[in-house]
């Protein structure tokens, strides 16, 4: 892994590697805390790029793994849990599009620039789960008083299911 101070420019040029088929450059890279943090993320350990950028037959390839530790709140208790991920990503990589329609099927580098960081966070959150929980039999928050009935129970539990109760 690099040093920080080597990392801190997460924009890489890729133009010698647009031009020479058959090039390739390796990316090792660790988002700092503050980079991080504009993308609305906590994280237990911050987010590691390790990767390659290659040249294959005229076709920019940026294929890698990104691994990190997040703080995550779960969804039905409110409590803060951590979740690692380890995923893997590739990405065709060009300088222009024919139409916006083609938009959404390319990393699109119009100055030939690459945001590394840009690019590794917008992966992360969409391959975040929709939900979150602790645990998978997480039992929530008592929808009455509030009380975490993973760390006990409340005396509003006698009154029963009050999700779809309604007063006329």
């Amino acid at each position: 892994m690099q040093k920080q101070d080597e990392s801190a420019s997460y924009r890489i040029n890729i133009r010698s590697l647009l031009e020479r088929i058959g090039e390739r450059r390796e990316i090792r890279r660790e988002i700092d805390a503050e980079t991080a943090a504009l993308y609305g993320l906590r994280f237990a350990k911050l987010p590691e790029i390790d990767g390659l950028l290659e040249n294959r037959a005229g076709v920019l390839l940026f294929t890698y793994t990104l691994r990190a530790r997040l703080l995550l709140e779960c969804d039905r208790c409110l409590s803060e849990t951590e979740q690692t991920v380890e995923a893997k990503f590739t990405h065709v990589i060009v300088t222009e599009t024919a139409s916006e329609q083609n938009d959404a099927e390319y990393l699109l580098a119009p100055d030939a620039m690459l945001d590394l960081a840009e690019t590794a966070m917008t992966d992360l959150r969409l391959s975040l789960p929709t939900k979150t929980l602790c645990k998978p039999d997480c039992k929530g928050l008592c929808p009455l008083c509030g009380q975490n009935r993973n760390e006990g129970t409340c005396s509003c539990e006698s009154e029963g299911d009050v999700t779809f109760s309604f007063e006329a």
